[in-house]
């Protein structure tokens, strides 16, 4: 097996951080549970919250610049979602477009991606809609954010998405 590279190194990489953010997230969870909401728990869980938006919005800018060459011009996320579309893969383009607005959400707050995202049904994620003060009433190390990314699988699902729109368009 050869080293790896490009695209696939980038996934890889993500994967594993993905694991242990996970890891990290449920192990503060449960010491939350057996000794109380402390503020280093609760600090710790925010701490681990602002990573994970630091970790998949890099994750999806670099997936972008290494796949340029699949929309030379225009919008590349539209372009890669007709792209999905145009090769029989409807189910992905919509979860990558999701995902795209999640990123989207996280990057930018309240505004068109986070109205669409109210408005769709079934999505892989969880999002605080707009009359929501909570994800999860009296959870003290709850997400700021308007994406639930501390939700165990978020970020891996994300990249199974950006490794299957990958594979889709390299084949």
């Amino acid at each position: 097996m050869g080293a790896i590279e490009g695209l696939p190194l980038l996934l890889t990489a993500a994967e594993f951080t993905a694991r242990n953010f996970d890891e990290n997230v449920s192990e503060l969870h449960k010491l939350m549970e057996e000794q109380g909401g402390q503020t280093v728990f609760v600090n710790g869980l925010r701490v681990a919250t602002v990573q994970i938006e630091l970790a998949v919005v890099g994750v999806f800018s670099l997936f972008e610049a290494r796949m340029q060459q699949y929309v030379p011009s225009g919008s590349f996320f539209k372009g890669i979602r007709s792209q999905l579309i145009d090769r029989g893969n409807p189910d992905l383009a919509k979860d990558f477009w999701q995902y795209y607005l999640a990123v989207n959400v996280l990057k930018h707050g309240l505004g068109s991606s986070y109205k669409e995202l109210c408005k769709a049904m079934d999505l892989p994620f969880e999002v605080k809609q707009p009359d929501e003060h909570f994800f999860d009433e009296g959870d003290i190390g709850e997400p700021e954010g308007l994406i639930n990314v501390t939700a165990i699988g978020f970020f891996e699902a994300l990249i199974q998405t950006l490794n299957k729109t990958y594979l889709s368009l390299e084949g």
